[in-house]
């Protein structure tokens, strides 16, 4: 067992050096021209931070791997804090991690990397500054284990320090923490041109796609556009035309006439999520006509149902009531008929919390 003093004596080397910032509640706003300037940004100071249950150790590591992955995907991390740089990224990586990570009144909860209060091992958190404010972004990377010790004991390693920064240098490495940055400063050109580069790997891609939805608009609308005529992207491409809005519509309409089940219920999801936030009824008479097409899969079916209730209209509800009927005295056991009837019931309520079927 590590004694509690050298833990001791690392918090008061740490406490002389390093002053943690507080972390606010409420999110940060910055404004029109910041938001503008964020976009922009490619250069980076990365200022690291490595503790041990000794004390402080040499960062270098940890920076090199921060500054590596940054590198990957077109930023430029600077070397000191007085070359020319717009943003400084605060990387503090601990063999056990002190602070106790995002509340739930914090809206970081839901972002993607968002740190965990019940991590209590290796982990490395990250941050950033611009324009002398503290961005609201906040980012964990945390290695496979929770014990340092025990598992450098396990793998013949003396150490446990040294043990746990060489993973969180890896982790560091592995991690897309880069693209949720670009993400969270809303740089769809960067990304954009990531997604359609022949050479950017399909993980990659993939993450992309995943945080299409922080950046709508014409670009990123293109973007997809073109990635999802291939064949490995064209499901979750068509998922995230949903947040593109309602520029997206015609294509999505397009789209569910498809040959593809896949491609079709992915249309009518990514329908159902613009009407939820547009609330444009106009989506609707294609919803509802397609809904009791002929031959249409249930799959294809349930989504179509979900988009229904996602853009709540009384006109929905008469049509939404005889297709009830149908589904629940269909003679079938399908799993997928039962996810139909449950999703008919859920958007029955979302138009009109009084309405009901008979089981």
């Amino acid at each position: 067992m590590r004694t509690s003093l050298s833990w001791f004596i690392g918090l008061v080397l740490i406490g002389t050096c390093y002053v943690p910032d507080p972390v606010s509640a409420n999110r940060i706003l910055f404004n029109p021209q910041q938001k503008l300037q964020l976009q922009r940004v490619k250069k980076i100071f990365i200022k690291a931070v490595a503790l041990t249950e000794k004390g402080l150790v040499d960062p270098t590591p940890i920076e090199k791997a921060a500054t590596d992955r940054l590198a990957a995907i077109g930023f430029t991390a600077i070397a000191t804090e007085n070359e020319p740089h717009a943003v400084m990224l605060k990387v503090k990586c601990e063999e056990r991690k002190s602070w106790k990570g995002v509340r739930k009144s914090d809206g970081a909860l839901q972002q993607p990397g968002a740190p965990s209060r019940n991590w209590k091992g290796p982990a490395c958190q990250l941050g950033y500054f611009f324009d002398g404010q503290k961005g609201p972004w906040q980012y964990e990377v945390r290695t496979t284990f929770e014990n340092a010790w025990e598992a450098a004991r396990a793998e013949g390693h003396n150490d446990a320090g040294q043990f746990a920064l060489q993973h969180l240098s890896q982790a560091l490495r592995d991690s897309d923490f880069p693209l949720d940055l670009a993400a969270e400063w809303k740089q769809a050109r960067l990304l954009s041109s990531l997604l359609t580069d022949p050479q950017t790997g399909k993980a990659t891609k993939l993450k992309i796609l995943s945080l299409a939805g922080h950046m709508p608009g014409d670009t990123m609308l293109q973007a997809l556009q073109r990635i999802r005529t291939q064949a490995e992207f064209a499901a979750p491409a068509t998922v995230a035309l949903g947040f593109m809005g309602e520029p997206a519509i015609p294509t999505l309409l397009g789209l569910l006439s498809d040959p593809s089940v896949d491609i079709q219920a992915a249309a009518a999801e990514a329908l159902g999520e613009i009407g939820a936030h547009s609330g444009n009824i106009e989506i609707l008479p294609p919803l509802l006509a397609k809904m009791e097409a002929p031959d249409v899969h249930l799959r294809v079916q349930t989504e179509i149902v979900r988009a229904i209730g996602k853009t709540p209209d009384l006109r929905s509800l008469e049509p939404l009531e005889q297709f009830a009927l149908k589904v629940w005295t269909a003679r079938s056991n399908d799993p997928l008929m039962q996810e139909l009837r449950e999703a008919v019931d859920w958007s029955l309520w979302q138009i009109n919390p009084t309405a009901h079927t008979d089981e």
